[in-house]
């Protein structure tokens, strides 16, 4: 998706619209309405004689959603310390700001929303209860590609300078239709939200953010207040969006809980998200192809507040069998698929992808020669993105290594050397990092040799456990420490048993899912 330049031109004026400062003397209102139009002006506000009224467009305040009618018009509740969106249809496109954040919204926050630590929302209002909406044609294919970012996460100036010269310059000029952070955009400094969203923005492309929860203000009071900052610089914390065939729900999972001098956060939702969700799944349908996008895992990551909301979720899901959850957070990359072990009632398990992230280890390891930290994941993933690949009602997701051959999809563990009468011992570990788990992975020594079937193994990475090993030796080491090893869920392990005689032979592995192949290749030497 392209964006007119006209669309830069004019978003201060847009801005200025959607967001009034609250001057103390404006009449309360308790609904908001307005009008969805084709900005046939290009001036972002709606002139009658000119632009087009838009129906059969969605609306939401966060909670309930309106549809236009005929005339472009719709009329929702309208509650203090609200969002108010519009949900932007196919083949329809929202104006983005000189820095490619799509702004689609009006707040409405007549105390705004800040803590002590950040500057936060001032207070703002949808004045007299109007808000319009201009949208602008936009063709969209049935195939297309999202660029997807795991966290990003820098602590200071210098981690966006190892963002910029790792994932940011390998990806200029793509052609993906936009791209997204899947939340942890910063490292608790929420001071570096400009500077971190104008280097993405060289990217060239629309870029979605997900909150995450080093995205809040942990000085903030209640759960609101927490997140003034993202207001002001993102605006809705939670909305949704179709694209192509496709429909995305961007979704907050952070709860902060303030209980007397005890400040900390937990997995949820809210009542009035999971309403919203409700709502706009009943609303797109069960056959639709829809991606939510979240932080936090769904499962195996941090405890939920309330655990009956967790299986209210899964039950809401398990209707919507085309839904598949994409999060980031474990700073690993991998596919789980929550099934009936899990809690959740669906015939179809949930596919929810643990993105890998951009930072990797939080920016770890050892500097290679351009001064990068090399941040492999604690399941041996090497940091890097992704690729969500969409055509019509089907998908798929490719793993790229930044600043890597995309060809590099697995490295292989093994000795360097062994013995001729030791060969009969020889374990062959495989990590592929995004094969999925029913992957058929097999591997053989030498052009001729046999090929023998690998079994998925749950361990830690022996590739990932070297690292660390060879990194603590160093004393007096100028970078910061990898963290520990997780569990790698992308493992293949055997045994071949061979008998080889001394020589140099190559160890080949092959993988195939019902989405890629992949293939690696490492040397052994056999020593008398």
């Amino acid at each position: 998706m392209k964006i007119r330049p006209f669309f830069f031109i004019a978003v201060s004026f847009i801005t200025a619209i959607y967001l009034h400062v609250h001057a103390g003397d404006e009449r309360a209102v308790t609904t908001v309405s307005g009008v969805v139009f084709d900005d046939r002006t290009g001036c972002g506000t709606f002139v009658p004689d000119s632009d087009i009224p838009l129906g059969g467009v969605a609306v939401s305040n966060g909670r309930e959603i309106a549809v236009t009618g005929s005339n472009g018009r719709y009329e929702l509740p309208l509650s203090d310390n609200s969002v108010v969106f519009v949900i932007k249809p196919r083949d329809w496109t929202v104006a983005a700001d000189d820095n490619q954040v799509p702004r689609f919204y009006h707040i409405h926050s007549t105390g705004g929303a800040s803590g002590d630590d950040f500057e936060g929302l001032p207070p703002v209002t949808i004045k007299n209860g109007q808000a319009d909406f201009p949208l602008y044609p936009s063709d969209e294919p049935d195939k297309f590609d999202v660029l997807v970012f795991g966290d990003t996460q820098p602590r200071n100036e210098q981690e966006i300078y190892y963002l910029a010269g790792d994932a940011i310059s390998d990806l200029t000029g793509t052609d993906a239709a936009f791209g997204v952070t899947l939340g942890d955009n910063v490292f608790d400094d929420l001071d570096l939200f400009d500077q971190l969203i104008e280097s993405i923005a060289t990217i060239g492309i629309p870029w979605r953010y997900v909150l995450g929860n080093h995205d809040i203000d942990f000085s903030a009071d209640n759960d609101f207040d927490a997140r003034g900052a993202w207001y002001r610089t993102f605006g809705p914390s939670y909305y949704s969006f179709s694209y192509g065939p496709a429909h995305f729900i961007v979704l907050d999972n952070i709860r902060w809980l303030v209980e007397d001098d005890r400040r900390y956060y937990r997995t949820g939702l809210g009542s009035d998200q999971m309403e919203f969700l409700k709502n706009e799944l009943k609303r797109i349908g069960n056959e639709q192809l829809v991606f939510l996008m979240v932080h936090i895992p769904w499962t195996g990551s941090t405890a939920w507040q309330f655990e009956e909301e967790q299986a209210e979720l899964y039950q809401l899901l398990s209707g919507y069998p085309e839904s598949v959850s994409l999060v980031a957070h474990t700073h690993r990359h991998y596919h789980h698929f929550i099934g009936k072990e899990e809690g959740f009632p669906g015939d179809k398990p949930h596919h929810m992808v643990s993105v890998g992230t951009v930072c990797g280890s939080w920016w770890t390891g050892a500097s290679d020669e351009y001064g990068i930290p090399h941040a492999m994941m604690s399941d041996g993933t090497p940091a890097g993105y992704a690729f969500l690949h969409i055509d019509k009602n089907d998908w798929t997701i490719s793993w790229k290594a930044s600043r890597r051959d995309k060809a590099f999809q697995m490295h292989i563990d093994a000795p360097d050397y062994i013995r001729a009468g030791e060969t009969g011992r020889l374990e062959v570990v495989a990590n592929i990092f995004n094969a999925l788990p029913d992957a058929d992975v097999k591997m053989r020594i030498g052009s001729g040799g046999d090929w023998v079937y690998m079994e998925r193994i749950l361990k830690q990475d022996p590739v990932r456990l070297a690292v660390m090993a060879r990194e603590s030796e160093i004393v007096d080491r100028p970078w910061r420490n990898l963290g520990n090893a997780a569990v790698s869920e992308h493992l293949w392990i055997a045994s071949p048993g061979l008998s080889l005689d001394p020589g140099v032979y190559a160890i080949e592995v092959k993988a195939v899912d019902r989405w890629h192949e992949y293939s690696g290749t490492r040397l052994i030497h056999v020593r008398q």
